[in-house]
């Protein structure tokens, strides 16, 4: 079985028992959510699974703040009705200080480009640099004049790409050029074979072809 809210992508399993694709879901979480209340009135999710659902429509919304329609907060109300803990959600979010740290020392390094587009690289040395550019990507779209943010970090011979937007910049689009994908306002990439430098230019080459494109310039 495949479940998914993101467009479907060129290597995508083929041939599965069942393939559900919905877009306009804020989130798995909420399509699973969705999904087990019509198998059977008698289905009750534990507490903890409905817990780490609603930290999944958590984080896949930055708290209820983007991508959210009717549908999220009927699936959130479910599992809240089942025993989602919010102190518990929140404290799965919780960081330690120098994974706080790392993250500020990321957003303090953002270069800011036209149209409010933000750049920033996760130093080679620094530890759990993919988990860092994750956050630090959803930090800086929440600086006011800041709409996206790509943050680019290293994992062995790749380098890894996350990119946010306030939703008028698709960054999908963006680094779908680059071999990747994603939803409109959170999208990912990996870059094989190149320097940091490299992969810097290259995101900003696609993030100007697409301004071009889209009519933004």
């Amino acid at each position: 079985m495949v479940i998914d809210h993101h467009r479907r992508p060129v290597d995508a399993i083929t041939n599965p028992t069942l393939h559900y694709l919905d877009a306009a879901a804020s989130s798995v979480c909420e399509i699973v959510a969705e999904i087990l209340q019509y198998f059977d009135d008698n289905i009750r999710p534990t507490t903890f699974e409905c817990g780490t659902m609603l930290a999944g429509i958590t984080l896949d919304t930055k708290h209820f703040a983007f991508n959210t329609g009717a549908r999220t907060f009927e699936a959130a109300a479910f599992l809240r009705k089942n025993g989602a803990d919010n102190s518990m959600v929140k404290l799965m979010f919780q960081d330690d200080m120098k994974t706080y740290q790392s993250r500020a020392q990321v957003v303090e390094g953002a270069l800011v480009m036209e149209r409010g587009i933000a750049i920033s690289a996760c130093p080679s040395d620094m530890e759990n640099a993919s988990l860092i550019a994750a956050q630090a990507a959803d930090e800086l779209i929440s600086i006011k004049g800041i709409r996206a943010s790509f943050v680019l970090a290293r994992k062995e011979d790749a380098v890894l790409v996350s990119g946010r937007s306030l939703g008028d910049i698709n960054v999908q689009v963006i680094l779908e050029a680059l071999g990747g994908g994603g939803h409109l306002t959170v999208a990912g990439a990996q870059l094989h074979g190149v320097t940091m430098d490299e992969a810097v230019k290259r995101l900003t080459s696609s993030i100007y072809d697409y301004l071009k494109e889209a009519k933004l310039q």
